[in-house]
């Protein structure tokens, strides 16, 4: 038997702490499929789309294309984008006799109208197709999972890697899920539980041994009992002031197999789990001690390829300005050479630069021009515009491998020894071709800075020298401390006395 299944995705990632809106351009900027243009654009690439579109060839479900929309992280999504975004999908489900929904999602969005996009969605497509057809979402592992999403989601099944690779591995496994739902072969419901804590995890990292990599041993092991479909461990997204940011365990069991309470049992263990490890995270090293550092590298005999210095928190991945100017600073200050530096988002240098034109030798006060307070102020440098680029480029991979992507029109702008990329538009620096863009090939280089917390290892890990993360006090400085917090449910870690909290009279359960 053929089902038809609807796919959609509305995915980004809410900083509420930016002034900035995420309007329609956004995601323009990044893709806004509809109909045909999905598969066009999507089939074959390591995307979650692509995952969906891959379990359409495996099972032979009749798609049904509506609208697959992704934009950069940023401030709140507007209201015009979601409406304009609801009506899209309203349209094209209209007559549609579906047999099931698949869903893309992040898991930390946030709209004008409501701190989570999720349910919001969640409840106008259950207003179209009902309460009794099956719907499987995929989630960021940073996803802020609030525990009322339960009640209106069968499946659920976030990505277990960061940086993310797994994302169409992650759309197999919903998809088999789904397959098995609308085949009645399981009847699938998911349990919510969040500890007291708004970070975790170790932010989900699992390119090293450490906690979240732990928790997901435990996790497989729950999975593997029998009627335990999947479990997620989302490690949270801190940089949102919403009420359930924070970590959170999630399983998804066959109802028919599983009873409630053995599903909420295996919730708490796992929270309990990433409350013993709240105090397991990777620290950066302080702008203060980066010419050390440098000098450090410099000094000891080292193998092939550049250092690469991760410009943590103006990481536009999440939701960061990206022309913070702090870190540059102190690379001029260190008299580097030879160094790439990107992508530094600035939309008015780039077109004063590309007025000027190839070879031109401008001084230009760069960066800082969102918010001068954060990111170190606007600073004054001169020197030579070495390329024009219009910004497009395709994702090589092993993220989004395949998928098209834009940093607008961009200039690589030569200063004392440093080639800038110099956007006019934010894009977390998580694949190399964003830097062949305006001609910048990384591996040449002694030292390449990227504007990316942990995705860009994905991509320059393998060519790295050495690697060094640097909190320069951006946006989305890992200094928790530095935010004001007044939606997050209270008493939570770390912000209020841990003899304040008591881990499972806080958590929270859910069935579906």
């Amino acid at each position: 038997m053929s089902f038809k299944v609807a796919v959609l995705e509305f995915n980004q990632e809410t900083n509420t702490f930016s002034k900035l809106k995420t309007g329609f351009k956004d995601f323009e900027a990044c893709h806004y499929f509809k109909g045909a243009a999905i598969e066009d654009n999507c089939r074959g690439t390591n995307s979650e789309i692509g995952g969906f579109i891959a379990c359409c060839d495996r099972y032979g479900w009749q798609p049904v294309y509506t609208v697959a929309a992704r934009a950069e992280p940023g401030g709140r999504v507007d209201e015009a984008t979601r409406l304009r975004f609801v009506a899209d999908v309203t349209a094209a489900l209209a007559g549609e006799k579906l047999d099931g929904v698949f869903i893309v999602f992040h898991g930390a969005m946030c709209t004008q109208t409501a701190d989570d996009a999720q349910i919001q969605l969640l409840q106008v497509v259950r207003s179209i197709v009902g309460s009794d057809l099956p719907i499987a979402a995929t989630f960021d592992l940073h996803a802020n999972s609030a525990p009322e999403m339960a009640d209106l989601l069968d499946i659920a099944v976030s990505f277990r890697t960061y940086p993310h690779v797994d994302m169409a591995d992650c759309a197999l496994k919903a998809g088999a899920l789904l397959q098995a739902a609308m085949r009645g072969e399981i009847v699938p419901a998911i349990a919510i539980r969040q500890p007291p804590m708004i970070n975790g995890c170790n932010d989900g990292r699992t390119t090293h041994a450490c906690a979240m990599t732990e928790l997901l041993e435990i996790a497989d092991a729950i999975a593997s009992e029998n009627g335990i479909l999947a479990t997620s461990i989302n490690a949270g997204f801190y940089d949102a002031d919403i009420l359930n940011t924070g970590p959170s365990a999630v399983i998804c069991y066959d109802k028919g197999k599983v009873a409630d309470a053995v599903a909420i049992a295996h919730a708490e263990r796992l929270c309990d789990e990433i409350w013993q490890r709240r105090e397991h995270q990777d620290e950066q090293l302080p702008l203060s001690a980066l010419a050390g550092a440098i000098a450090e590298h410099s000094g000891r005999q080292r193998g092939p390829g550049p250092l690469v210095i991760a410009d943590f928190s103006d990481n536009p991945g999440s939701g960061a300005y990206a022309d913070s100017t702090r870190l540059l600073t102190g690379l001029l200050q260190a008299g580097v050479a030879n160094a790439a530096f990107g992508a530094l988002c600035d939309p008015a240098v780039v077109a004063e630069l590309i007025a000027a034109g190839l070879g031109a030798e401008r001084e230009v006060t760069l960066g800082c021009k969102i918010d001068p307070a954060v990111g170190g102020g606007p600073i004054r440098v001169r020197g030579t515009v070495q390329a024009i680029s219009d910004g497009r480029i395709i994702f090589e991979g092993p993220m989004f491998q395949g998928l098209p992507a834009s940093l607008g029109p961009s200039v690589r702008f030569h200063v004392s020894g440093i080639d800038i990329l110099i956007s006019s538009e934010r894009q977390q620096m998580l694949d190399q071709n964003l830097f062949r863009a305006v001609g910048i090939e990384p591996a040449t280089y002694d030292i390449v800075v990227v504007k990316s917390q942990q995705h860009f290892r994905a991509a320059f890990g393998p060519i790295a020298s050495a690697i060094i993360e640097v909190d320069a006090d951006g946006l989305s400085t890992a200094n928790i401390g530095a935010r004001t917090y007044r939606s997050v449910r209270r008493p939570v870690y770390p912000l209020d006395r841990e003899g304040e909290i008591v881990a499972k009279s806080t958590s929270v359960e859910v069935l579906a």
